[in-house]
C-alpha cells in the first residue's frame, strides 16, 4: 500500500494562496458590479420562471424567451428560491451560479494543465493568471450565459484530453464527458463547441495528436454523440412546442450575427488585453522565439498557442464581435502564460535579455498602479462617501510599501517572490477596494428593495432613454411612449428617465411630478423615478390629446 501523498509546507501555502486568489476574484463582493443588459435578461427571465411557473419555455415580459437555452436561467432561478425565498433582490445570491461556474472553469484549467505538464507549479500559475485576468473576473461576477457554456466545455475538454492519452478504453469517462458537452450546449447552444472545442481539436491534431484520435475514436464518438443529443434536446422540444416562435427566433438571431455589433476582423487582435494587467506577459508568451524553449520542457509550445490563435481566427470569421466573446481564447492563453512563467523561473538565465526586459516592464506597470492608486481614489473621492482623509493616507502608505517591495524584489531578481507579490497585490485590491464604496444595488446608490417599493402597486411609464437593465431595477416593464394610452387612471403612475432636466413627455401633460427617487451609479449616470399625480381637471393621456409639456419638480 502506497504512502499517502503529503503536501510540503511550500505546496500547502501555494494552494491556500491560490484558493484565496480565486475567492477574491470570483466570490468576494460579487454584488458590487452593476447589472448589464445580458445579465438583466437572465435575471428577468429567472424571476418570471418563479412567478409564472413556466420553466420549460421561459418568458421575458410575458413573451417567449427562446434565444438562449435555459440551463443558466434554471440555475439562477434555483439560487433565488434557495437563497432568497424566490426574490431576485439580492445580487450576491443571484450570482452564486455564475461564481460556481467560474470556479469550475478555474479548476478545469488547473486539472488540464496539471495533466498535460505533470507540473503542479505550471497548473497553479496558469490558474492564478486566469483568476486575476480582467475578462474572467468580469464574467464570473455577472450572471450571463458565456461563463456557463465555457466552464462546462473546459471540464469536458479535460476529460477528452485524458481519453486521448489513455492506454485503454475509458467508457465511463466518455459518458461523463458527453454529459458535460451537453451541459455546455444547454447553456449557450453550439457557441463553445465552435469557440473552444474546435480550436482545441485543431491544436491537438496540429501537435501530434492523430494517434490518440485514431485509438480512441469510439470513446470520443460516444462522448460527442451524448453531447450533441443532450445539447439539442431542449431546442428540439421548444421547436415542436412553439414552431412559429422558434422559427422567428432563429431568423432574428441569425440576422444579428451579420447586422449587430459588427466590427472589422482585426478587432480581436486585442485579445492579449483581456488578461488586463498581464498583457505584457501574454505577449511575451506568444512570442515563439523567446518563449518556446521555456515552455517545451513541460508542454508542446504550439498546443496552447495554436488553441488560442485558432480561437481568435474562428471568432474573426463571425461579423458580430464583442469583447466578452474572447473569454474562450483567454483559457489557453493563461495556460501558455502559466507554463511560460514556470519555465522562466527554472531558467538559470531568467529568460536572457528579453526576459529581463519583460520582468522590468511588467514590474514597472505594477509599480505605477500602486503609486497611482491613491491619486485615482483622490480624483474620484466625491463618489466614495466612505473614503476619508485618514483612510486615503493609509492607502497611500500601503501603496508606497507595495511599490518599494516590488522594487526590492526586482533588484534581487527574485522572480518567484516578485510574481507572488504581484498576485497578492491584485488579490488584496479585489478584497479591499470595494469596502470604500458600498452601493446596495449593484453599483446603484439606492437599495433595490427601496426602488421596488417606490413603484409598488403602480404603473411605470418611461421615455426612450431607459435601458433594459432599468426594467430589472424597477421590477416591471415600463410602458413606452407608444403605450401611454394603456395607463389605468385608477392606479398610481410613475415615470422613469435617464435624461437630465426632468421634463415630462408631452403625452403626459395631464400629470405632474409629486415625488422623486434619484438613483445614481458609480459612473455618474442617474436614473430618475417620479411619482405622478393627476393635475386638477385634466384628462388621462388616452383622452387628453397633446397638451403642453410640464416640468417635473
Amino acid at each position: 500500500m502506497s504512502a499517502p501523498t503529503r503536501f510540503s509546507p511550500a505546496a500547502l501555502g501555494a494552494l491556500l494562496g491560490l484558493l484565496a486568489l480565486l475567492y477574491s476574484g470570483i466570490f468576494a463582493h460579487r454584488d458590487m458590479l452593476g447589472v448589464d443588459i445580458m445579465e438583466a435578461r437572465n435575471l428577468i427571465t429567472a424571476r418570471e420562471m418563479i412567478d409564472t411557473g413556466h420553466w420549460f419555455l421561459p418568458t421575458m415580459f410575458g413573451e417567449p424567451r427562446l434565444a438562449k437555452p435555459p440551463l443558466p436561467t434554471w440555475l439562477t432561478a434555483g439560487a433565488m428560491l434557495l437563497g432568497n425565498a424566490g426574490a431576485d433582490t439580492d445580487l450576491a445570491v443571484n450570482r452564486v451560479p455564475s461564481a460556481l461556474a467560474g470556479l469550475l472553469l478555474a479548476a478545469s484549467l488547473f486539472g488540464l494543465t496539471r495533466f498535460w505538464t505533470r507540473s503542479t507549479a505550471a497548473a497553479a500559475w496558469s490558474t492564478a493568471f486566469l483568476a486575476t485576468s480582467y475578462m474572467f473576473v468580469l464574467m464570473t461576477r455577472r450572471n450571463s450565459w458565456d461563463i456557463y457554456c465555457h466552464a462546462f466545455m473546459l471540464a469536458a475538454i479535460w476529460g477528452l484530453a485524458v481519453i486521448l492519452e489513455s492506454p485503454a478504453p475509458r467508457r465511463r469517462l466518455a459518458v461523463g464527458t458527453g454529459l458535460l458537452l451537453g451541459l455546455s450546449g444547454l447553456s449557450k447552444g453550439p457557441v463553445s463547441y465552435y469557440a473552444l472545442l474546435l480550436p482545441f481539436v485543431a491544436a491537438v491534431l496540429g501537435t501530434g495528436g492523430w494517434a490518440g484520435f485514431r485509438a480512441r475514436f469510439r470513446d470520443l464518438g460516444l462522448a460527442l454523440a451524448i453531447g450533441v443529443v443532450l445539447s439539442s434536446a431542449w431546442s428540439a422540444a421548444a421547436w415542436l412546442s412553439v414552431p412559429h416562435d422558434f422559427a422567428d427566433m432563429l431568423v432574428t438571431e441569425q440576422g444579428a450575427w451579420f447586422t449587430r455589433h459588427t466590427k472589422p476582423f482585426w478587432f480581436y487582435l486585442q485579445f492579449p488585453l483581456m488578461t488586463g494587467v498581464w498583457s505584457l506577459v501574454a505577449c511575451a508568451a506568444l512570442w515563439p522565439g523567446h518563449a518556446r524553449k521555456r515552455v517545451e520542457p513541460l508542454l508542446p509550445y504550439w498546443r496552447p498557442a495554436l488553441w488560442a490563435l485558432c480561437g481568435v481566427a474562428l471568432l474573426m470569421l463571425v461579423p458580430e464581435k464583442k469583447d466578452r466573446y474572447l473569454l474562450p481564447v483567454l483559457i489557453p492563453l493563461c495556460q501558455l502564460m502559466g507554463t511560460y512563467l514556470t519555465g522562466l523561473l527554472r531558467d538559470p538565465e531568467k529568460g536572457g535579455r528579453t526576459g529581463r526586459v519583460l520582468v522590468t516592464a511588467d514590474t514597472a506597470v505594477f509599480g505605477l498602479v500602486c503609486l497611482g492608486l491613491p491619486l485615482a481614489l483622490w480624483w474620484v473621492r466625491t463618489r466614495l462617501p466612505d473614503l476619508d482623509n485618514p483612510e486615503l493616507a493609509g492607502i497611500a502608505a500601503a501603496s508606497a510599501l507595495a511599490a518599494s517591495l516590488l522594487y526590492l524584489l526586482w533588484r534581487r531578481q527574485d522572480l518567484q517572490g516578485l510574481f507572488i507579490v504581484k498576485f497578492a497585490i491584485l488579490g488584496l485590491l479585489s478584497l479591499g477596494l470595494p469596502f470604500l464604496s458600498r452601493p446596495p444595488a449593484g453599483d446603484m446608490s439606492v437599495p433595490l428593495t427601496q426602488i421596488r417599493m417606490f413603484t409598488h402597486g403602480g404603473t411605470v411609464l418611461r421615455d426612450t432613454s431607459l435601458k433594459l437593465q432599468d426594467s430589472w431595477l424597477i421590477g416591471s416593464n415600463p410602458l413606452g411612449p407608444g403605450e401611454y394610452g394603456r395607463l389605468d387612471s385608477n392606479r398610481a403612475a410613475f415615470f422613469a428617465t435617464r435624461k437630465e432636466g426632468h421634463t415630462l413627455p408631452e403625452a403626459l401633460g395631464g400629470y405632474a411630478a409629486a415625488e422623486e427617487l434619484e438613483i445614481t451609479a458609480f459612473d455618474g449616470q442617474t436614473l430618475h423615478l417620479f411619482a405622478l399625480r393627476r393635475a386638477p381637471g385634466e384628462l388621462p393621456p388616452a383622452a387628453s390629446g397633446k397638451p403642453e409639456p410640464r416640468e417635473a419638480s
